[in-house]
């Protein structure tokens, strides 16, 4: 058994070979136009700060890269940069793929628009289905989805679960029978970026999802663009995205002469007696942009504190330096929907959110079996969460807006 073990393994390491080099060495079909440009749809990048484009007649070059520091891990900045670097070339079908030398050298090549498609990030079902190619599905990474449709074709059996975006690496078996023409991997660590290097060596194309590290809302929204590159759905992303951000100008301007700003703690409380609170990213950009103020805002802060299986829910301050600002605090959100693991009342008591009854999580949308549309939505609809914090921060705006997202915590 050993053996044929070995055997298969050989065979599958053979096969990616192949997979790799058929890539690169692709031919051009008959009909390749040298001159002609091939991506009549472009985007252009205004607020993402960590991918980028090039379009060539027949090809493009897709550059992911994260800096060092953005997220606390124990890694130098040369083991960083390696992680959290990455190039891709997309090439149009049927036509060559041009010479990886320079700074090319290394890059994945992938034929496109892909034909099937598969994403761990939280929010690739959003993403997917805003660009319109659910039919080009066939691995989320799970099937705890809140959208029925998608909820349902999982248990037909129409999509796999590829692992969640949460674990420390994607599932290879699945990945290997699903055979993706792209998967689209969440690396918000050192060992999620391994999984994207463990990913390829299977000769499955593999690209990583760096939205996470983006510090505005709009530069997280922009990476429904990223997506759509494989697609050559350019258009339909530009859509989706000039659309929801027009959306959240016209609500900002509602707000814009609110003097009356109250004090807003993003965060949560663990047991080992500190909290961890949005300091700065989309989060805190959208508190403010509701007329709202962050009394731990730090542009200087990392944008999480990750660990080995990922992204976190902001950085840790501790339980005495929290206690300095409490009495700034009108409201709390958290995505804890009780006060079970929080500080005692005594402590809690200091913070008018505590008194005055300004606590809510943002889990309202969540189904018994494990979906919670926060974590597919709000990044990819901040338009929807913006309108929640402005009826909690001054309800007279939008008077009629029922909370989408936001319900009150329940004090234990």
């Amino acid at each position: 058994m050993k053996n044929f073990a070995l055997l298969v393994l050989m065979m599958i390491l053979l096969g990616c070979q192949h997979v790799e080099t058929a890539a690169v060495e692709q031919q051009a079909s008959p009909d390749f136009e040298a001159d002609k440009d091939y991506f009549k749809q472009k985007i252009s990048i205004e607020y993402a700060k960590n991918f980028s484009v090039e379009y060539h007649n027949n090809y493009k070059v897709v550059r992911a890269k994260v800096g060092f520091g953005t997220a606390h891990q124990e890694a130098d900045s040369l083991t960083w940069e390696r992680a959290f670097t990455d190039v891709l070339v997309l090439v149009q079908r049927g036509t060559p793929a041009p010479a990886l030398e320079g700074e090319l050298a290394g890059a994945q090549v992938v034929e496109i628009p892909v034909n099937t498609i598969a994403g761990n990030s939280d929010d690739a079902p959003t993403r997917f289905l805003a660009l319109e190619v659910g039919d080009k599905l066939v691995g989320l990474g799970h099937g705890d989805v809140y959208d029925e449709g998608l909820r349902k074709r999982f248990l037909d059996g129409e999509f796999a679960a590829i692992g969640a975006s949460w674990h420390t690496g994607p599932n290879l078996e699945v990945l290997l029978a699903t055979k993706p023409d792209i998967t689209l991997l969440t690396a918000a660590s050192l060992t999620q970026s391994e999984g994207i290097q463990q990913t390829r060596k299977l000769g499955l194309a593999a690209a990583p999802e760096f939205s996470w590290s983006e510090v505005s809302y709009p530069g997280q929204l922009e990476w429904i663009k990223y997506d759509a590159l494989f697609l050559n759905a350019e258009a339909q992303a530009t859509r989706f995205f000039e659309d929801i951000k027009q959306r959240c100008e016209n609500l900002k301007q509602l707000v814009a002469s609110q003097t009356g700003k109250p004090g807003v703690l993003w965060g949560m409380h663990s047991k080992s007696g500190n909290w961890t609170v949005r300091a700065n990213g989309g989060i805190a950009e959208l508190i403010e942009a509701a007329g709202a103020n962050n009394p731990f805002a730090s542009s200087q802060a990392a944008v999480t504190e990750t660990k080995a299986n990922g992204l976190s829910e902001g950085i840790p301050i501790s339980d005495e330096i929290v206690l300095t600002q409490a009495d700034q605090v009108d409201f709390i959100i958290s995505f804890q929907s009780t006060t079970q693991n929080w500080p005692p009342a005594n402590y809690m008591e200091a913070f008018p959110a505590y008194r005055e009854k300004g606590l809510y999580h943002h889990f309202k949308r969540y189904k018994d079996y494990g979906a919670s549309d926060w974590y597919q939505t709000a990044s990819m609809r901040p338009d929807l969460l913006l309108m929640d914090l402005i009826k909690l921060f001054h309800p007279d705006i939008l008077p009629d807006h029922e909370l989408f997202f936001m319900a009150p915590i329940k004090v234990l």
